[in-house]
């Protein structure tokens, strides 16, 4: 959605204004919440930190799972990965958030089985390429491990059912890292499409633009700036980095890879990783579907392939779905890697208003025109009230600019939930959920009454969403969604030919 400056002033303060108006008493408790993570999701503190080990030390490993942990809920013990170059990166991130000294006990582990087999260990953390999530789920449980799987939860539905049958049938805790379910700035923009402002919901458009195109003039990558060799990887393409010099001498076969290379770009290929859905339609997805109250489809038609890369890669590099949802409700979703123009996000459109979420960060509101409504154009100003009788929420244009009290409680309420420091640095940062899920599974460990907001069988529901697309786009027909998928107990899948291809759909 292409904003100037202006209407993106407009459109921040519109959203504090009417998030102000509707949720006063709410906004006011949270300034004077001693805790944003437990205000907002229910959990309270952790007593005992979790003593916890990790499998995969890479960019979503090392800049989510530990940069971002919490301290005094999660204690890092032990950790395991195949590649030197990110065993080394990921000791040196211990140090980082915990010292050098307390950095340099975490346990590597040379071995996934020996790192399974510390019985200090109660909770195994999972930030590896998707084909293997489901064995080291399911493994880690079996061993008596409480899991936190990055998303996609696993590479089929089949395997996503067979770990939540392992959590119910081990008692064992499975959470999924769709953090936008622990997300503060998703939770309040949560609350102001349940508030009912933005009327009657019939279309959400949901995208993530990005330019993967561009040719690099010197391939290594920065973080291994002397040791990158110049006949791997000479795309600026983050799917395809070049690959270290540490790295290439790794018995990929003996993990079952069949080449470094697999190894190292495993999101290009299919039998190792999902596309474009898995990686970055899911987050969309998962947001939508809270958006939607976390309706199932009802039909979906998907088309996207390999339109820029031609260098054997098997994922699509453009994606395009329609997903039919219930009541008549329509969701749009693109995924490219040609145009990063417009960035990602949601855009939730309703016959009142229309509410951007962007980039995880930005959040605007714009209200729909109604007759006898003005339009100044520099003076869209919103303000928010319920009539006295049916206590609908209505938007009303105003001239004025300035900052109402309910924007600015509003304001200091999004800043003090939305914003946070991260561990170990002094620079705040939106909290994009790592953080508060991380907390919650602790919790959750601790307190078994308390229920993690992304289980295993919320997540089951989101890689239906994204697997379908893939099974559309691949046999170019629509998809008709059957219950059966959302059932642990049902051996039916989208990605059986059979049930999920609606001829003639």
């Amino acid at each position: 959605m292409n904003l100037d400056d202006k209407q993106k002033e407009i459109g921040k303060l519109n959203f504090l204004t009417v998030l102000g108006s509707l949720e006063t008493d709410f906004l006011r408790e949270a300034l004077t919440a001693p805790a944003t993570g437990p205000f907002l999701f229910g959990y309270g503190p952790v007593e005992k930190p979790i003593k916890a080990g990790i499998v995969g030390t890479g960019n979503e490993g090392c800049q989510a799972m530990i940069e971002q942990s919490p301290p005094g809920a999660i204690d890092y013990i032990g950790y395991h990965d195949i590649r030197p170059t990110q065993i080394a990166r990921g000791k040196r991130t211990f140090q980082k958030i915990y010292g050098e000294e307390k950095g340099s006990k975490v346990k590597f582990h040379e071995t996934w089985e020996a790192m399974l087999a510390d019985t200090e260990i109660e909770a195994i953390i999972i930030a590896t390429p998707l084909w293997t999530h489901k064995r080291f789920a399911v493994e880690a449980m079996r061993a008596g491990k409480h899991v936190l799987c990055e998303k996609l939860m696993a590479h089929s539905v089949a395997e996503c059912k067979e770990m939540v049958r392992v959590s119910e049938e081990t008692g064992k805790i499975l959470s999924i890292g769709h953090q936008r379910h622990y997300s503060p700035l998703y939770h309040l923009t949560l609350k102001l499409v349940e508030s009912g402002v933005l009327g009657d919901i019939r279309h959400v458009r949901a995208l993530w633009h990005r330019n993967n195109t561009w040719t690099l003039s010197n391939p290594h990558r920065p973080d291994t700036p002397s040791t990158a060799d110049p006949d791997w990887g000479v795309s600026g393409d983050s799917w395809c980095p070049a690959i270290p010099l540490e790295d290439k001498d790794v018995p990929a076969g003996s993990f079952g890879y069949k080449n470094i290379d697999e190894l190292v770009r495993w999101r290009l290929y299919d039998r190792t990783g999902g596309g474009l859905m898995a990686e970055l339609g899911s987050h969309q997805l998962d947001a939508c579907s809270l958006f939607l109250g976390k309706v199932h489809p009802e039909k979906l038609l998907a088309t996207g392939g390999k339109y820029f890369f031609q260098d054997g890669r098997e994922c699509e590099d453009h994606v395009y779905c329609m997903y039919q949802m219930p009541g008549g409700v329509t969701l749009s979703y693109s995924t490219i890697n040609s145009n990063a123009q417009e960035g990602y996000g949601e855009i939730v459109m309703g016959t009142h208003g229309t509410l951007c979420v962007m980039n995880e960060r930005d959040v605007m509101l714009f209200k729909e025109r109604e007759p006898g409504d003005t339009m100044p154009a520099e003076e869209m100003y919103l303000t928010c009230s319920r009539d006295p009788q049916t206590k609908k929420p209505a938007m009303k244009w105003t001239p004025s600019t300035a900052v109402s009290r309910e924007a600015g409680m509003a304001k200091a309420a999004y800043e003090k939930l939305v914003y946070f420091t991260p561990p170990g640095t002094t620079e705040a940062t939106v909290n994009r959920g790592y953080f508060t899920e991380l907390e919650a599974f602790a919790f959750a460990i601790r307190n078994p009454d308390y229920k993690v907001r992304c289980s295993g069988r919320v997540a089951l529901a989101d890689a239906v969403m994204a697997l379908s697309a893939n099974v559309s786009m691949r046999s170019k027909q629509a998809i008709l969604f059957k219950d059966e998928w959302y059932d642990p107990a049902s051996p039916e899948a989208p990605e059986s030919a059979t049930s999920a291809v609606a001829k003639n759909a």
